[in-house]
């Protein structure tokens, strides 16, 4: 089983328009709210595929009655932990136009708070695995997804990470079994300006050599992604036959990775599917395409001189 954790967690509001411009009212052709915040997708995801995962979620108060109904419909099994209120993302679809997103800050966690959220992964002898991911929120301990890591690998379990900035910067000292950076964060945390697949290639090697890394796997967006450990390198990627909604591809796509990270090429082809599936779904529930629909690749054989793109999820 892998525990999730989820420090900002977030309700999903996402609204679809015909057409938008500033200062006009507008009616949404429709709307719809999901449960939401990195580790509660990659639960769901999980759930969805038929893999053991438990959320555990940091908050209290407004929006906990939302996330629990609606996560106990999907089967998900979840926990909350203290925290404050939980905060509101909105994305704007308009046809013809990339997705806008809004994000908004979570609810500061207190000492008492980050304790509990550590103290949780106790409560789940059974886990073997443990991904802590999100935002950490303004005022809040950014030491909080190392300490997760930390304690994680106390108790023997693989960790993961997929956050950024100081928080990312934080946990990737304590060497987790897994990073997942886009290209932004991997050039922040190594102080590079990747370009080319040769770039991140040799920024994920830097990364794994000075922290102690096990694996960095690289999001690139429509480019795929990049898998650098102590085996060596795997550049995959999947394009679905039409692009929905890009919102929660690098969680889906992460989710397979965990998935099936029992076999690397498995894992990473495993990962990009499911990230071109996501794309390719109006909701953050989708399914897994079949191959017709895909356009897939995998190779060990790197093109060091191909120019990438990044992906910002």
């Amino acid at each position: 089983m892998l525990i999730t954790v989820t420090p900002a967690p977030a309700i999903d509001w996402t609204l679809e328009v015909d057409h938008f411009d500033f200062g006009l009212v507008h009616r949404a052709r429709s709307e719809r709210r999901e449960p939401s915040g990195k580790g509660v997708n990659v639960s769901v995801a999980l759930h969805r595929a038929g893999q053991g995962t438990h959320a555990v979620i940091a908050a209290t108060g407004e929006g906990t009655d939302f996330l629990s109904r609606e996560l106990e419909a999907l089967g998900v099994s979840h926990s909350f932990t203290p925290g404050g209120p939980v905060r509101t993302n909105v994305t704007l679809l308009v046809p013809g136009r990339p997705d806008t997103k809004i994000n908004t800050g979570g609810s500061a966690l207190d000492t008492a708070s980050c304790d509990a959220l550590v103290r949780s992964l106790d409560a789940h002898p059974a886990a073997t695995a443990v991904l802590t991911a999100g935002s950490v929120p303004q005022g809040t301990d950014v030491a909080l997804h190392a300490r997760v890591v930390s304690a994680a690998r106390r108790l023997g379990r693989y960790t993961a990470v997929d956050t950024s900035g100081e928080a990312l910067a934080a946990a990737v000292a304590e060497g987790p079994d897994l990073v997942k950076p886009n290209v932004h964060e991997l050039a922040e945390l190594t102080g590079s300006q990747p370009a080319t697949l040769g770039d991140v290639r040799q920024a994920a090697r830097a990364l794994r050599a000075d922290h102690g890394v096990g694996a960095v796997l690289v999001s690139l967006g429509a480019d795929g992604a990049l898998l650098v450990d102590d085996t060596g390198e795997i550049w995959a990627g999947a394009t679905p036959d039409a692009v929905v909604n890009a919102v929660g591809a690098g969680d889906a796509m992460l989710a397979g990775y965990l998935a099936a990270r029992g076999d690397r090429m498995s894992a990473v082809r495993t990962a990009v599917r499911w990230g071109a599936s996501a794309v390719a779904h109006e909701s953050t529930l989708f399914e897994v395409l079949p191959s017709d629909r895909l356009s897939e690749w995998s190779t060990t054989e790197i093109d060091a001189t191909r120019r990438v793109g990044d992906d910002t999820d």
